[in-house]
């Protein structure tokens, strides 16, 4: 019950405080509802916000109920109201320019890529392309890099550039990275001729900034999503449901998995030489639990909401974890930024056409680059760098690795050879996760030092290793309920092989389905943990 009670507690303390007010003989009015709505609202806006349901049901009930000429009007309204109050920052501030930015770069996208669709000289036409993404580009360093690549130049010439001249203060603009790349993949399509340049100012603008995915994504596509916006979308019964249910989904990922997690994780990685080897390896798998239940929890709610709305953002995880591979990991994993990486980066660059030692390089920047695109720090390159390496490596040692299961003959025996390719890609993506977390790379190379500290004995002792897990705060934190839930995310997982879970529990009796919707709703009300809202991918 006390998780129930900190969610009250949480989400409607204003409403109680008012209502002891009234209870004090202060009535009711209009000034004093609207000064708990604006408390609401400046306290920020995200999925699991009470001020997002409060916006939600008038923008969703609002589309059925306006005219067609008038739906994506509306929802260019709402994206651009919810974006305002994501930038309300920790001390309730918000951030109005941004909008002046979202809208710049939208309006600079829109009026060069029509240039590029209307030049027929190609020479002109790339000339403009790059004008467009130099453009884009220079707006996500200046943002985003400017402190870090400061900072890197003032330890190389220190005498030339004083470490105290480096400014480190600009305040990040709330989904920059992800719209950013949108626009940049939507000017490339139209200079490709993949698509026309879209002409409805309304239906672009709404493109860039649609309200479920601008923070974290998934990164739209111009041939879907831009595509499915000049059509008419009348209320889809059917799709409704399966939006609510892809929500709820999301909701149990990150708020019984991602936020329970969560605590232990910052307890670790905040000062990882107070622990010993097997709690420094139990905070990592937990980091490794928190950051899939987080991100695709999100994509869920935003693609839950999204399909409310009569619209499909793209797939963005398909069961990660049970990758037998780095590459195949890639191929589940933020499969919207992969993809993007792959298309407008990797091919470009000469993908694999051009030999296996230019394979391995183009392989190498994209990775680096996507480490980049995660933060501007070190831990992040050295994140990208290892799948680079990894993917590296397993395209160098195909050959062998064939060698080796034909002699072995391992192919035969379906469980052990699945398992054998299983364990170390997971200990893999694992192993670089902590230099993704850490809060500098002397932090994650503590990890890896103290990792052989009691180590095996708390594998092998009860109560050492009841003690280890009580240090990190496992049993403080909904610890064995934790355990419980992620077997039951991974059971769902591997039930839903082909059909993803909204869509498959569609399928079932009408009291089966009832009986797993309650039974979402009580694990997020008892064990879900309220107090941090924020999501790990809308820092980026």
């Amino acid at each position: 019950m006390s998780a129930l009670a900190t969610q009250v507690n949480q989400w409607l303390s204003g409403l109680w405080r008012y209502l002891e007010l009234v209870s004090a003989s202060t009535p009711i009015t209009g000034p004093v509802l609207w000064n708990w709505l604006t408390e609401t609202f400046r306290k920020g806006i995200s999925f699991t916000s009470l001020s997002f349901y409060l916006f939600f049901p008038v923008c969703l009930l609002l589309f059925y109920l306006l005219p067609k000429v008038a739906k994506n009007f509306w929802l260019l309204v709402c994206s651009y109201l919810f974006y305002y109050l994501c930038t309300f920052d920790n001390q309730q501030k918000a951030h109005p320019e941004f909008l002046f930015l979202l809208a710049a770069v939208t309006l600079i996208s829109y009026f060069l890529c029509i240039a590029i669709d209307l030049a027929e000289k190609r020479g002109w036409r790339r000339l403009l392309l790059i004008f467009v993404v130099g453009i884009d580009l220079s707006l996500l360093v200046y943002y985003k890099y400017m402190g870090f690549f400061g900072e890197v130049l003032s330890g190389i010439f220190p005498s030339m550039i004083p470490q105290d001249s480096v400014s480190t203060s600009l305040f990040l603009p709330v989904g920059i990275s992800f719209y950013i790349f949108l626009s940049i993949g939507y000017a490339i399509d139209v200079y490709r001729k993949d698509r026309p340049a879209e002409l409805n100012v309304i239906n672009y603008a709404l493109f860039v900034s649609f309200f479920p995915q601008i923070v974290s994504g998934p990164i739209a596509r111009s041939r879907g999503l831009l595509d499915e916006l000049r059509q008419n979308r009348p209320y889809n019964h059917a799709l409704v449901n399966e939006g609510m249910r892809q929500m709820l989904w999301g909701f149990f990922k990150k708020l019984v998995l991602s936020n329970n997690a969560a605590a232990i994780v910052q307890l670790v990685f905040a000062t990882p030489e107070r622990f010993n080897g097997f709690e420094l390896f139990c905070g990592s798998l937990f980091f490794t639990l928190q950051i899939y239940a987080d991100f695709s929890g999100y994509s869920d709610m935003a693609i839950g909401s999204a399909k409310m709305l009569g619209l499909h953002l793209g797939n963005n995880f398909n069961r990660p974890y049970f990758s037998r591979s780095i590459g195949e990991f890639w191929d589940r994993w933020h499969i919207s930024l992969s993809s993007w990486f792959q298309d407008y980066l990797y091919i470009p660059l000469g993908g694999s056409r051009k030999g296996a030692a230019r394979a391995c390089i183009n392989v190498m920047i994209v990775f680096l680059l996507s480490g980049l695109w995660h933060g501007a720090a070190y831990t992040f390159i050295v994140w990208g760098g290892l799948h680079g390496a990894y993917t590296v490596l397993s395209r160098l040692t195909r050959g062998i690795r064939k060698w080796l299961r034909s002699v072995t003959r391992i192919e035969r025996v379906k469980p052990l050879h699945a398992l054998l390719q299983w364990v170390p890609t997971f200990l893999f993506v694992n192993f670089a996760w902590i230099f993704f977390r850490a809060d500098s790379l002397k932090n994650a190379f503590t990890f890896f030092y103290r990792f052989p500290i009691d180590f095996t004995i708390n594998i092998t002792d009860a109560v050492s290793r009841q003690n280890s897990l009580r240090n990190i705060g496992f049993y403080q934190n909904n610890g064995p309920a934790l355990l419980w839930c992620t077997l039951a995310l991974f059971i769902v997982e591997a039930i839903c092989y082909k059909t993803p879970p909204e869509k498959l529990s569609g399928r079932l009796p009408f009291i089966l389905r009832l009986v797993l919707v309650y039974a979402l709703l009580l694990a997020v009300l008892f064990f879900g943990a309220f107090g941090n809202s924020g999501f790990i991918y809308g820092a980026f």
